[in-house]
Order: structure tokens, then sequence, then C-alpha cells
């Protein structure tokens, strides 16, 4: 929800208002989850593998493979704030509310792992600092995949807008191809209504005979 109330980017203002029948669930978008979705199951995975050296399952083995998961949405959720800005382009104290709600998560991380009372009732173990930084690093990657989309590949994961014609010419917006989605409520709903008065067509007809 801290997302809902971040700084509104120049670009999108400027932006012509999009028609109604606009797909909300793009290609683009969809690209992006699947991605971002592959990749921390990737590590979180790997990780759990390559903890269970003994083939036991440990509360070792679930603690690591548990920060390695929240630490990835942690650091997806912050390139989340921007559909083209990269994640070192961002201001980190633009948006407050953003920081309140991922410092309330990392306590809430921190105390399931290294609060007694609640390591019992989750099943965590305490990790090292060495393992916590390691923890992180390896969530970095998050970050670097969100760049490589935006600064390489924009064509393909992200939203195309067009710029108002208020806008300047010289404003050094990104043209981007139009990205369609196959999950368009508008054009099923035409279909739908469509259909509809085919058949009672088809109906009135009949009777009349």
């Amino acid at each position: 929800q801290s997302l809902g109330v971040e700084p509104v980017e120049e670009k999108i203002l400027k932006a012509k208002p999009r028609k109604a029948d606009d797909p909300i669930v793009t290609r683009a978008l969809l690209a992006r989850c699947i991605t971002t979705a592959a990749l921390i199951v990737y590590l979180a995975l790997k990780v759990f593998a390559n903890e269970l050296d003994d083939g036991v399952i440990t509360r070792r083995d679930t603690t690591f493979t548990f920060m390695v998961f929240v630490w990835c949405d942690l650091l997806n959720a912050y390139c989340c704030r921007s559909s083209q800005r990269a994640f070192y382009e961002l201001n980190l104290f633009s948006n407050p509310t953003f920081l309140f709600a991922v410092g309330g998560s990392i306590v809430g991380q921190m105390l399931v792992v290294y609060f007694p009372p609640l390591q019992e009732v989750f099943q965590t173990e305490s990790l090292s600092a060495g393992d916590m930084a390691y923890i992180v690093t390896l969530s970095t990657s998050v970050l670097w995949l969100d760049t490589l989309r935006k600064k390489f590949f924009a064509s393909w994961f992200n939203d195309a807008y067009h710029p108002s014609p208020r806008a300047k010419k010289d404003d050094d917006h990104v043209k981007i191809r139009h990205v369609g989605s196959w999950l368009n409520f508008r054009q099923l709903d035409r279909a739908g209504k469509k259909s509809s008065s085919t058949m009672n067509q088809r109906r009135n007809n009949t009777m009349s005979l």
C-alpha cells in the first residue's frame, strides 16, 4: 500500500490519458512478474539446496531460505517504485511511508529470527553477521535484473505511454512500443454482448417463423 503514495513521475503527468479499453494487465507487466518470480524462486531453492548438504532439513536451512525470500521481495518492492528509473536513480527519502513499511518488515523479520519466543513459534535459528551479509548480497540480484530490464530491454518490459501534446518537444522521454495484453476485460465484455445479441436475434427469428 505504501507504493500507492509514491510521488508521481513528471513524464507520467505529461502523458495522454489512457483509453477506457486499455488493458490493466499488459504483456510487459506479465513479463516483469514472470522474470522476477523466476529469479526469486531460483535463488530461494538454490540456497535451500546448498544448505541441505547433509540431507536433513534443519532450522538453519529453513531460516536461510526464508530470509533470502523476504529480502528479495523487499528489494523488488523498492524497484517497483518506478517503471522507468533504475534503483540507483530513485530518491530514497521521497516516500517516507514506504520506508516505514519496509523498516517494519525488517524489524519483524529480525524478531522472528533472533527473538527466542518467536524462534520457537516459527522454528527459526539465529544467523551470523556473515550469513546476513551473504543473504543481502545475494538478494541484490533482483536490483540488477530490474536495471537490465529498464536500461537494455525497455521495449519488452516497460509499458508504453505517449506524451501529451502540451509536453515540451525536447523532452527526452523514452519512446516505447505499445504492448498489448490478452487480459482485456472491455474486449471480453464486448464479445459477450455481441454473442448475446446474436442469440437473441436468432431466437426472435425462430419465434416469428
